[in-house]
């Protein structure tokens, strides 16, 4: 049972092994290189990926969650960055629009971080600047460490660089209640074999958006709406849910950070279950790295200080 790094990280990763530099001069920042805007689709590493492409201005590409959430719920975040910027989201394969998975290890991290960068070769990019949330955000630690010629600038949203069993232990102390509720659920679906697939993620999706998630706001009295405006259309996966939380038992990124070259930003919320001195922990790994603490904000700082949280992003990606 190991609700305690999905609910700080939304699952651990396992790293691939490094890519080898190109050795190819960096290209300038990314800007406004006329991505059309619409739904589109690519074959990337032998796999039918669906993406999208909203707004205009400089490129900014997201990371997505390997645990399962289609695009709907990454763009109901990030939208308003789309005013100034070109958002460009994709969904993990076996997700929404994108080609059902061949193996379980096209549910891992890895695979998210190979079609990463195959999207962003599709798109005649050099180097990108990279956003990632949560899941998305750890797994942009390896991403900008592997191919560091790659990434221009680097977003992590509610990330951390570690999490081991203390953290995990200290978490599981913190919120009792929500890890007995927790225990309840994989009960209920592992002493049920005939529960289909599509069964087990309507049921995880009622636990995460009524419990889990709210939990993890600065106002989880109230965040009931802010869920539904969310993901209330984006798409859940039981299945991805459960191969990230058996990929790996902990997350162990510090070794990496060093290898980051790219210019970076590390946001955190004040009221998170993730505490903002664990966040700052990958923001002082970073060379010259920036780090924001969002006081209002627990783990949704992109829609609970939308205000804050766009024109934070936008003065770092150069587009004030």
């Amino acid at each position: 049972m190991r609700l305690a790094l999905i609910l700080a990280c939304c699952a651990a990763v396992v790293f691939a092994a490094a890519c080898a530099p190109s050795g190819k001069p960096p290209a300038p920042t990314p800007a406004a290189v006329g991505l059309a805007n619409g739904s589109f689709s690519a074959t990337l590493n032998g796999f039918d990926i669906h993406y999208e492409v909203h707004g205009r201005g400089p490129v900014l590409m997201v990371v997505p969650n390997s645990w399962g959430l289609s695009i709907a719920g990454l763009r109901n975040l990030f939208a308003p960055l789309e005013a100034k910027l070109t958002v460009v989201y994709f969904d993990p394969r076996g997700m929404g629009g994108s080609a059902p998975i061949v193996e379980e290890a096209d549910m891992g991290m890895a695979a998210v971080r190979s079609d990463f960068q195959a999207l962003r070769e599709h798109l005649g990019l050099r180097r990108a600047n990279a956003i990632g949330w949560s899941n998305g955000a750890m797994n942009l630690i390896p991403l900008a460490a592997e191919r560091p010629e790659t990434i221009e600038r680097a977003v992590f949203v509610h990330g951390a660089a570690s999490f081991g069993q203390e953290d995990m232990a200290a978490m599981a102390g913190k919120y009792p209640e929500l890890m007995g509720r927790w225990a309840a659920f994989q009960q209920e679906v592992a002493g049920n074999p005939e529960l289909t697939d599509e069964e087990k993620t309507a049921r995880m999706r009622e636990l995460w958006l009524g419990d889990y998630f709210p939990t993890m706001t600065g106002d989880p009295a109230g965040a009931g709406p802010m869920m539904e405006r969310l993901f209330g259309d984006a798409r859940f996966s039981f299945a991805h849910a459960d191969f990230a939380n058996r990929e790996s038992p902990t997350f162990e990124a510090r070794d990496r950070l060093a290898s980051i070259t790219a210019r970076s930003l590390v946001i955190a919320g004040a009221h998170d279950m993730l505490a903002p001195e664990k966040v700052k922990e990958l923001a002082d790994g970073i060379a010259g790295a920036e780090y924001a603490v969002f006081e209002a904000s627990g783990h949704f700082a992109p829609a609970e200080e939308a205000k804050r949280f766009t024109e934070v992003v936008w003065a770092f990606l150069g587009v004030e």
